[in-house]
């Protein structure tokens, strides 16, 4: 009986030591001393245009030492939270390309993602490699289950954004995707963040990449602890090396096809709309017994394991503006602790586990789009510098669809600042009621055996 105890006491240790909760850095941006967003793109995905060297050479806007982050398979509880947090202490805007099961299994993580202004793509419903079905009516059905299911767990309006999983396409799913005038995204620089390594590893072999290479589409994944460890760090040294980011940003909403908006229902098991929300607290009472204390009041501790946050820099000069007269300054803000990170089970081996971008040789094979790019060109700068004319010619093409999309205007277009608001701001979801949060004083962190014997005395007594 002794040791049942004991055993028992020990558990609920352990778990007492784990914070349940995460509050997001509610801090403005832009503000000084952060690495910020140096150039907003806006991209018109009329005809379905490709990005990313790897797979896609028709269209390379970015100039020297602009970098673009992209992750993956999200979102997942923990790691993408992680991830988010260390992009809003950085005001550092990213895009997601989200898979279906994932965005209906945690939607309100993708829902804090839009919020949070990154934007939202798509990849595929279950991550499976479309390249390796069957017959491309399946594989039809990953991209639109995915596209519907997206769109229903944010709740509001998602880019026309795609990425293939394992960065396999095929000639059908391009011409599809184009008549969709759904963009692709292949990457410059793979992280290959899903193979067993350190977050010190992940960051120094990352960074090796991007300095070989001077700029590009970057490709992480959310899903993994490490990479969430990482980025914080990868965020540093990529303000440290005077990098600058680029958000891209979409010239029209990704429209969704009914039949897959009806099939996909059932998997979203009476989700609410945005703004349809109740809090929990408005539906269950306690009504006899201790009431349960909000879950922010215990995460008084940073979980084991996450790197330490950068030492404040003074302000240095980046895409961001200075702060109000007024505003806190960074080291004056109280950041929140990050959340600690589950065991992730492993991916069942019958399909392509989410992650493995990079485990399939990518399809050199293009088609080319059934409806011509717009007379603008798809992308354009939305906010920062607009690149000199003539520095950035296009890459040479590796097929004859792409040589003839190289022709057209680029489809990047440079806009200004209020635009890029006002056009986020239409298309927005309305935002989600906020729950009310009680914090307590942050409570020093207490030694092992001080826990175990707060938990002896409250389970047997004194």
């Amino acid at each position: 009986m002794f040791v049942c105890r004991v055993a028992l006491l020990f558990g609920l240790t352990a778990l007492s030591a784990v914070p349940v909760a995460y509050a997001a850095d509610e801090a403005a941006c832009p503000r000084a001393g952060t690495l910020g967003v140096s150039r907003t793109v806006e991209i018109d995905t009329t005809g379905g245009p490709g990005f990313g060297m790897d797979n896609y050479k028709a269209y390379d806007f970015l100039q020297d030492k602009e970098v673009i982050l992209t992750f993956d398979d999200g979102p997942q509880k923990y790691t993408t939270e992680a991830v988010l947090k260390a992009l809003g202490d950085e005001c550092v805007k990213a895009t997601f390309f989200s898979i279906g099961k994932m965005a209906l299994g945690y939607p309100e993580i993708i829902r804090e993602v839009a919020k949070a202004g990154h934007t939202v793509g798509t990849h595929t419903w279950s991550h499976k490699s479309i390249a390796k079905l069957k017959t491309f009516d399946e594989g039809k059905d990953e991209i639109e289950r995915g596209v519907s299911a997206v769109h229903r767990a944010v709740g509001g309006p998602v880019a026309p954004f795609f990425r293939f999983p394992t960065l396999a396409d095929t000639p059908e799913a391009v011409a599809y995707l184009g008549k969709r005038n759904i963009a692709m995204f292949s990457t410059d620089i793979d992280s290959f963040d899903f193979k067993p390594q350190t977050a010190d590893h992940l960051v120094k072999s990352l960074m090796q990449k991007i300095d070989k290479r001077g700029k590009g589409i970057l490709l992480m994944h959310d899903i993994h602890k490490t990479t969430a460890k990482a980025v914080p760090m990868i965020l540093a040294q990529l303000k440290a090396k005077g990098y600058k980011i680029v958000h891209m940003t979409a010239k029209a909403p990704l429209t969704t096809v009914a039949e897959y908006d009806q099939a996909i229902e059932k998997e979203a098991k009476g989700l609410p709309q945005v703004g349809a929300e109740r809090p929990v607290s408005s539906i269950v009472k306690t009504i006899d017994g201790p009431a349960p204390a909000p879950e922010s009041a215990s995460n008084s501790g940073e979980p084991e394991g996450l790197p330490a946050p950068p030492t404040p820099e003074a302000p240095t000069t980046t895409g961001a503006a200075a702060p109000a007269a007024g505003a806190a300054t960074p080291a004056a803000q109280a950041s929140p602790p990050l959340p600690a990170f589950p065991t992730t089970p492993s991916e069942p081996p019958s399909n392509p586990a989410p992650g493995k971008q990079s485990a399939v040789e990518p399809m050199k094979s293009i088609a080319e789009p059934s409806s011509p790019p717009s007379p603008n060109g798809p992308v354009v700068t939305a906010t920062g510098s607009l690149p000199a004319a003539g520095t950035a010619a296009a890459s040479p093409t590796h097929t004859a669809a792409v040589h003839l999309q190289s022709e057209t205007p680029s489809p990047v277009k440079t806009v200004s600042a209020a635009e890029a608001q006002e056009t986020a701001t239409a298309n927005a979801a309305p935002a989600a009621p906020m729950m009310p949060v009680e914090t307590g004083p942050e409570q020093p962190k207490k030694s092992i055996s001080q826990r175990v014997k707060e938990a002896w005395e409250y389970w047997f007594g004194q």
